[in-house]
């Protein structure tokens, strides 16, 4: 996007020639917007005039605002002060803007005058926003020549149809800009500002505008008065030292996040604010610092407000100002002035309507009644309005599935303004205790619950707040306490707390697997020991099995498979008529026998039968499956299991001799181990035993299972780390390279013996192994006659051979040089008898070609060296005196490949 400068340049131009003699001395002002529907806004402007003696026509009835690139403008009438002048004025002017003069002001006044009118805007996109006047008021200090340079504004807006960003309203600003400071003294303005959208503010200090709409000349910065400011709007001036009136440009971006939830600058306003530092001897009021905080939506909220004038014992005024105060439901702020101390009450009960993702800024005011100056203090602080959790959690175990139910949160439903557009249901594995903090929105990650459904709230019908958790079509495990938190998320994004925990488990009324332990390792031989658990008989107080809807018999059936994935095969069974009786079902253990434990896992479950009919399957629970790897003087384990339970440690046994007893060498939490210092060539063998536990305190723990053993040899197939090239230097002049490199046995490598050397001659070029050295030589050095240029890399290797990667290249370069002379004398005294170049080094070739002034061709050659007599190609004959043109292409040898040079010029051949 565009915009002509020159034209508004010209514009302003023109404008100040023809209006100089009817200035409106403006002192500060600002655009601002909002949004009526659609692409249509009300566009207001604010200006502040000079009130002083020779401003009598300082207030313009109306304004005109001109639109992107001056294609379009909006006349704007006046709408505040009198009107009856403004009608019968010919020349737009009219004195009744409305006087603020504060009383004692030393230099001029002050009077308010605001525009106001709509404007459609054609299509969604960035549209700019121009107010020009010719004048400002004079004496501005960082202005130079301030009475003679224009006034203007810009804003930008942007009418957005993207999702998620929507229309925009500017920020609204409500302290004034026009403000007053001592001299000596710490001065602090803020505009108050607030988003109608919540959209996210930055400030930042910028350049007065003037002619064109562009920084004024010789404008001097905020920066170098020591001006800054913060992230929440405080202008910051510490501290002004020059008396008189100064004018500073704070830029406001808005920031609004879309449906990716990637920020976009919305829209951009600016603020020119004129300071009068005047000189006092008072001191500005101090506001009690203010913590940030947090209301949940429908709660009473009450913040005492502290402000203090100790020193000079001013009278002090609080006031308040920010979006709460101007929100239905809204913020009020009550406060008295006072001398000395003085004390103010923020108090607001949002309702779910006012839920937002971003918080809210309120920004208090301390202002004595010192004159000429009244001196103020700022203090900001931000609440976040955030959702009651959803309430009346309730779970409730169904087979292999557990159902949540819950209500949605007080005064929260779909009507509430800001609407709840899903639940999010989170699980953990456990049952540990989880106090929700309601400023805290959402689960945080820390907390170990992980998100495993979502419920659409805005269906219709409404849907009932209930969500079946089967593990995504698996089934909960039996022996596991689950714990859940549900939270509503609402339409801006913004979630709530998370509500009260509930936890549950499965109803005992299927076996639990505790142990799959291998006993044996063997091919052909393997043993792996079985156990489990049986269901519990139900009672009053604990739903389990219910043996009078499920009779006898009661038959376990043990089921199995190789390897973690596979269609299981009854390898057990075990049937008795009574489950309670001192002849009931009591068999829970089972080694299976004649299994390749050896190459593979094995995976097991225990159907459970009731009169013949399946009443339930427990959880599959594999053996611990262990891979050993041979490395260099190393052997690295790792192990696989998939079970119910949560194996929490494993512990690593070596075998001590062949054939003979294990020792633990070590545990850790990972399913990885790496076993060093071992001698290569050796063969170890190992075990791993796991610890677990469910999460069911009832059930017997510590679980211990054994993994088969496996075994490795270590054996060094790892190349060392590479060395790492340090220096290289190439001698155009001696035509010597010189090398330098570490050695990785320093470092990174302990058993390298000898380097190898790669060259290529350019630098894309396959590499060449050119020689090799001893692991004590680090230094290379060699000449090329031809060329110098080129790229090297060089590799470790160690005594098995094994060949690290290449280091990182390093290059050197040809100082290339090519001249000829521009006269021979072709008189046979062997003196400059024969054309040849006066400097000639690192040239592959060239392409020369020689023309008498009547263009003909009398001499060409590829040869670098030319070694030309003078004699004409065709004829053989010498050519004859004169002077002759030459073209000739040079071929210089470079490591990034040929690069051709051309040279042009003259030739004088002479006999004598």
């Amino acid at each position: 996007m565009r915009y002509s400068i020159k034209y508004i340049f010209f514009l302003f131009l023109f404008a100040g020639l023809a209006l100089q003699s009817r200035a409106t001395h403006n002192r500060s002002g600002e655009i601002t917007y909002s949004c009526l529907g659609g692409n249509t806004y009300k566009i207001r402007v604010t200006t502040y005039t000079n009130n002083g003696s020779g401003s009598l026509a300082a207030d313009r009835c109306f304004q005109t605002i001109f639109i992107d690139n001056l294609l379009d403008s909006i006349v704007l009438p006046r709408i505040n002060g009198g009107t009856a002048t403004c009608g019968n004025n010919q020349q737009g002017f009219a004195h009744d803007g409305f006087d603020i003069t504060p009383a004692g002001t030393s230099q001029g006044g002050y009077r308010l005058n605001i525009y106001e009118g709509a404007y459609t805007f054609q299509g969604s996109s960035w549209h700019i926003l121009y107010m020009f006047d010719p004048n400002r008021n004079a004496g501005s200090n960082n202005i130079p020549n301030s009475v003679n340079v224009p006034f203007a504004l810009v804003d930008t807006i942007y009418t957005s149809n993207v999702p998620g960003l929507g229309t925009n309203n500017s920020p609204v600003l409500t302290f004034p800009p026009i403000d007053q400071a001592c001299g000596g003294q710490i001065f602090i303005h803020n505009p108050g500002a607030y988003d109608p959208d919540q959209d996210s503010l930055s400030y930042s200090l910028t350049s007065c505008l003037g002619l064109g709409g562009t920084p004024i000349p010789g404008y001097t910065p905020a920066a170098s008065l020591n001006v800054t400011i913060d992230n929440i709007g405080n202008l910051i001036w510490n501290v002004p030292t020059a008396l008189g009136e100064y004018n500073f440009a704070i830029l406001i971006t808005e920031w609004r996040k879309d449906n990716d939830g990637v920020y976009h600058i919305i829209g951009k306003t600016l603020r020119d604010l004129q300071v009068n530092v005047q000189p006092c001897q008072d001191h500005p009021p101090q506001i009690k610092p203010i913590k940030d905080t947090c209301i949940v939506a429908g709660t009473p909220f009450t913040q005492i407000v502290l402000a203090y004038d100790t020193i000079d014992h001013d009278l002090v005024t609080l006031t308040a100002n920010g979006a709460p105060f101007n929100m239905n439901p809204a913020a009020t702020f009550t406060s008295t002035a006072s001398v000395g101390i003085v004390s103010g009450t923020v108090s607001w009960t949002p309702n779910c309507g006012q839920i937002s993702a971003q918080p809210y800024l309120i920004t208090i005011k301390a202002e004595d009644n010192n004159s000429p100056v009244k001196l103020v203090d700022f203090e900001s602080f931000y609440i976040r309005v955030v959702a009651p959790p959803p309430k009346n959690v309730t779970a409730t175990a169904n087979g292999a599935s557990i159902v949540l139910n819950w209500q949605a949160p007080n005064a929260c439903g779909s009507g509430s303004g800001n609407a709840i557009v899903n639940y999010l249901i989170y699980r953990k594995n456990e049952c540990t205790p989880y106090q929700a903090d309601p400023c805290i929105t959402g689960v945080p990650s820390t907390a170990g619950y992980t998100h495993i459904g979502t419920l659409a709230a805005l269906t219709n019908p409404p849907p009932a707040l209930t969500f079946t958790d089967n593990n995504n079509g698996a089934g909960l495990a039996q022996g596991v306490d689950y714990s859940y938190l549900i939270v509503a998320q609402f339409a801006d994004g913004s979630l709530s707390a998370a509500s009260t925990q509930v936890c549950q488990h499965l109803v005992r009324d299927v076996p639990i697997v505790i142990n799959v332990s291998v006993d044996t390792t063997d091919a052909q031989a393997g043993e792996v020991w079985v156990r489990w658990i049986k269901p519990l008989l139900s009672t009053s107080t604990v739903p389990s099995l219910d043996t009078i809807t499920s009779p006898g018999p009661y038959e376990f059936r043990l089921m199995q498979h190789n390897n973690f994935t596979g269609t299981f095969v009854q390898v057990y069974s075990v049937s008795k008529t009574y489950f309670a009786h001192i002849t009931a079902l009591s068999d829970t253990t089972y080694t299976d026998v004649h299994l390749n434990t050896q190459n593979n896992p094995y995976t097991y479950k225990i159907d459970f039968y009731c009169n013949n009919q399946l009443k339930g399957s427990s959880q599959t629970a594999s053996s611990v499956f262990l891979k050993a790897t041979g490395l260099a003087r190393r052997v690295q384990l790792s192990w696989q299991f998939q079970v119910p339970w949560l194996n929490n440690k494993a512990y690593i046994y070596r075998q001590l001799t062949p054939g003979g007893g294990y020792a633990l060498i070590d545990s850790t939490t990972l399913t990885q181990y790496t076993d060093t210092n071992l001698v290569n060539g050796k063969n170890y063998c190992y075990k791993i035993k796991t610890t677990g536990s469910y999460s069911d305190v009832t059930i017997y723990k510590p679980l211990i299972n054994w993994s088969q053993k496996a075994c490795a040899t270590p054996v060094d197939q790892e190349a060392p780390c590479p060395p790492v090239i340090t220096n290289i230097t190439g001698n155009c002049t001696s035509q010597l390279t010189s090398l330098s490199w570490t050695n990785p046995n320093n470092s990174c490598s302990n058993d390298a013996v000898y380097y190898n050397l790669y060259f290529t001659a350019v630098q894309d070029s396959p590499f060449v192994k050119i020689d090799s050295f001893p692991i004590h030589v680090t230094v290379f050095q060699t000449d090329f006659s031809a060329s110098i240029a080129g790229c090297y890399a060089i590799t470790a290797v160690d005594s098995f051979g094994n060949e690290s990667v290449k280091s990182t290249m390093a290059c050197v370069d040809n100082c290339p040089e090519y001249e000829l002379p521009n006269i021979i004398t072709t008189n046979g005294d062997n003196i400059n008898d024969f054309f040849i170049p006066v400097k000639n080094r690192f040239v592959k070739d060239i392409d020369l070609k020689i023309y008498n002034r009547w263009g003909e061709l009398v001499f060409e050659t590829k040869e670098a060296p030319i070694n030309w007599d003078g004699k004409n190609k065709t004829s053989k004959q010498a050519c004859t005196d004169g002077t002759y043109y030459y073209v000739c292409e040079v071929h210089m040898i470079r490591y990034t490949g040929i690069e051709t040079k051309l040279l042009k010029g003259f030739l004088q051949i002479l006999k004598n």
